[in-house]
């Protein structure tokens, strides 16, 4: 069996992070090493949680993995909760990252044109080193402009095929002349409810549209980093694997809505996993 390592938080209420990633490779075929960041009570947009920063746990699991000679065929990177997490993920990668191995880095840094309450220059920058290393990276439109160092809430200025032309020539300046994968996840396209994701890869791109309720859930970006390296790891393109993880976010989005579920609690995704079935 293929087999993940998964660097992000256990949050209880909220349907994210390391549930998300187990959930989504579990239906997919693939086992899930948890490298847990923090645990939280709940997420972090409750009115109020507890969380225990996990950080020196990292370079214990890498060591004591290295003991045990692991081996991944993917490695994947959530929420960090401060530089060091960072860091200590950067070395976690470089590690066990071998030729064969597919590495993915989703950026948690903001929404929304807004930094989110943990954002450090320090922490960013940490991040940044991170998505050197990754063969793949799954921003939002707001963290692909803090990664390239411009004003997070610019994109605000365009719409239509002028914010995508933007969204290209920053991702182009994220991507220089790597074969890098990026996957631009909640791009704005009309007044009527529709977001697209911008997927580049080899100096092609594809946009994926799709409706929305306007409510924003938590752990969709989560799940789409999942199922977008679950796809890839079984074999299918990066364009097919975006699509499939719209398909399935607006599923889950629909069920949560017809159950009255609330955004802070994530989408119904349990429901949905049958569609990831390969």
């Amino acid at each position: 069996m293929m087999r993940v390592a998964a660097i992000n938080d256990l949050s209880g209420l909220g349907k994210c992070s390391l549930v998300a990633d187990i959930s989504v490779f579990s239906a997919m075929g693939i086992g899930t090493c948890a490298v847990p960041t923090a645990v939280l009570s709940a997420q972090t947009g409750f009115s109020s949680y507890y969380c225990k920063d996990l950080t020196g746990i990292i370079p214990e699991y890498k060591a004591n993995y290295e003991k045990q000679k692991a081996a991944f065929d993917g490695i994947i990177t959530g929420f960090m909760l401060n530089e060091a997490q960072a860091k200590s993920a950067l070395e976690f990668i470089k590690a066990f990252k071998t030729e064969n191995t597919h590495v993915l880095v989703d950026p948690v840094l903001g929404d929304d044109g807004e930094r989110y309450m943990n954002f450090s220059d320090s922490l960013l920058n940490a991040i940044k080193e991170m998505v050197k290393e990754a063969d793949i990276i799954t921003p939002n439109i707001t963290e692909l402009c803090l990664l390239a160092d411009v004003d997070p809430g610019e994109y605000h200025k365009y719409s239509g095929e002028k914010l995508i032309d933007y969204v290209l020539k920053v991702s182009d300046d994220i991507r220089g002349k790597s074969k890098q994968m990026i996957a631009v996840t909640g791009i704005p396209v009309s007044e009527e409810g529709e977001v697209g994701n911008l997927v580049i890869s080899d100096g092609e791109h594809g946009f994926i549209k799709s409706r929305t309720n306007g409510v924003h859930y938590s752990g969709t970006g989560d799940l789409f980093a999942a199922i977008i390296m679950g796809g890839i790891l079984n074999g299918m393109t990066i364009l097919d694997a975006a699509k499939l993880a719209g398909d399935f976010i607006r599923a889950s989005a629909e069920d949560a809505a017809k159950d009255g579920t609330l955004g802070i609690e994530g989408v119904a995704f349990e429901k949905n996993l049958g569609m990831l079935i390969r």
